[in-house]
């Protein structure tokens, strides 16, 4: 009777679905989607991200990360889904294959597009985490879980302060690119989220501010005039934004 009772007990719980984050790979519809589903499977992003919700925002419901959507990045919350184009790294790759120095940088435009997609899909997850735990929001949601993947990966992942650098290098490419070098679009005055230019600045303060000693000459780029009194908001930005959102991550609990 006791192995009965127990071989029906583990049934049950295999018959019990685990919540949480989960990874669809659509087929790919060219040689280069091929490539960019391959490279990003290679790269151990997806476990990452996985094994970092687990332990730091888990899900008690499903969230589905779709790899190979039209539309995108984007979180769908009438889906509970990340969707992701495989455009989208290939794009990645290509802004940092045209604007970054790989002997320079010693990183290749393939891992400054692994890093562009780590940071991404926290992003995305970041919406989805919101939505999850009711936060509150007051003010750009845009703002604040871009501020979200920059406090994980500074936090939990290795080397997760030069992602953060290489993600603020996209902001930077994307806003220096042929269409949007001379001008905004009137409705993106009117868009939900900050300017490129503008995220970049943002996730290089976080970043400064996480170890401003290591990464000293990071904002050496700000006018003479304004520089002190940057690094000492970014070393306050990065301590507000670091304890307001460990209020929501499990590590705090």
């Amino acid at each position: 009777m006791k192995k009965l009772a127990i071989i029906t007990l583990l049934l049950s719980c295999m018959g019990q679905a685990v919540a949480g984050i989960s990874i669809k790979m659509n087929e790919p519809q060219s040689p280069e989607e091929q490539q960019a589903k391959q490279s990003i499977e290679r790269s151990g992003i997806n476990q990452a991200l996985i094994d970092l919700s687990e332990q730091y925002f888990p899900f008690e419901s499903d969230l589905t990360i779709e790899y190979g959507a039209e539309d995108g990045p984007l979180y769908d919350p009438s889906e509970q889904s990340i969707l992701i184009p495989y455009a989208f790294y290939l794009e990645s790759v290509d802004y940092f294959a045209e604007n970054r120095d790989e002997e320079e940088s010693g990183a290749s435009a393939e891992s400054g597009a692994i890093d562009t997609m780590l940071h991404t899909l926290l992003h995305e997850v970041g919406h989805a985490y919101v939505v999850e735990r009711e936060i509150a929001i007051l003010g750009k949601e845009e703002d604040v879980v871009d501020n979200f993947a920059a406090i994980i990966l500074l936090n939990y992942v290795e080397n997760g302060d030069d992602v953060s650098i290489s993600a603020a290098d996209m902001f930077a490419f994307e806003s220096q690119s042929e269409e949007n070098s001379e001008y905004y679009e009137l409705g993106e005055y009117a868009g939900e989220h900050s300017f490129d230019l503008q995220r970049y600045f943002a996730t290089l303060c976080l970043v400064f501010g996480s170890d401003p000693d290591k990464h000293k000459h990071l904002l050496d780029e700000v006018e003479e005039d304004f520089i002190t009194d940057r690094r000492e908001h970014c070393i306050d930005s990065f301590e507000t934004v670091n304890n307001n959102w460990h209020q929501y991550l499990t590590s705090a609990e």
